[in-house]
């Protein structure tokens, strides 16, 4: 008898289950039917679309298996004519704010894009498998901005508290950490991380290489066609043309020596 019951209750659990994860399915559904829909668009379900924002979806764009969606109040999500967003990846715009993905961008699977002050990413443009790009502070937001043609590698960790500001056909390797907070370390003697929060921006610019495993701390910047050399930690801007290395990354040699 009791073997009975537990089969009762484990049926009945489970047809909750299948009832909460179709009226959830349906509400995907329908506000998806609510987004603008270009021609020839892909999609693959289940796709998560939440929240009372606006979404924008070019043509011919595709949206695989599980992507997620989130639209806060006022906000917008624009997704460009061509492009692709793979499966398992997370998109979140916070309130009143836009994130808008040019035409033929990438976002590859398990990234997660979210974002409370704007994003921009221009034609081009992607971002590769299991980034994470979001505030690592609570309570702080930057703009997180990429040119035509730019990419970020795999598993990189990019720290939107301040404005990350990449150009166009700049390469990011993968593994990378950009950081834009930091702590003050001495004014909390309790615990060294929960020191005041100090930000910076950090910019990148048309042309710049940064290689893997790479990691940038607040307000520096890499100039154009700058290369920083796999592995380096950077705590001051590199010049334009300039190849930066080593922990702390110094000067190595100019891109091109003639020039």
């Amino acid at each position: 008898m009791k073997t009975i019951l537990n089969l009762i209750r484990i049926k009945l659990s489970y047809l909750g289950h299948l009832g909460r994860s179709l009226s959830r399915f349906f509400f995907w559904n329908l506000r998806l039917a609510q987004a603008t829909l270009g021609k020839g668009i892909k999609i693959t379900f289940p796709v998560v679309v939440e929240g009372s924002g606006k979404l924008t979806i070019g043509d011919r764009a595709e949206l695989m298996k599980r992507v997620s969606i989130g639209l806060s109040t006022g906000s917008q999500v624009i997704i460009g004519g061509g492009s692709r967003i793979h499966s398992e990846t997370n998109i979140h715009a916070g309130k009143d704010t836009m994130i808008r993905l040019g035409e033929k961008c990438s976002v590859l699977t398990h990234a997660t894009l979210r974002n409370g002050k704007g994003v921009e990413m221009g034609n081009g443009s992607s971002i590769s498998s299991y980034c994470n790009i979001f505030p690592r502070e609570p309570g702080y937001d930057g703009r997180f901005i990429m040119g035509e043609g730019s990419n970020i590698g795999d598993n990189t960790i990019i720290d939107t508290s301040d404005d990350v500001i990449i150009g166009k056909m700049v390469a990011v390797g993968p593994d990378c950490i950009l950081y834009t907070h930091d702590h003050d370390y001495v004014s909390n003697p309790d615990a060294a991380w929960k020191g005041g929060v100090i930000t910076g921006k950090i910019i990148i610019e048309d042309g710049a290489w940064v290689g893997a495993r790479v990691t940038l701390l607040p307000d520096v910047s890499i100039g154009k066609n700058a290369v920083v050399a796999a592995g380096s930690v950077v705590t001051k801007s590199v010049p334009a043309g300039e190849i930066f290395a080593g922990i702390p990354a110094k000067f190595i040699k100019k891109t091109h020596p003639d020039g």
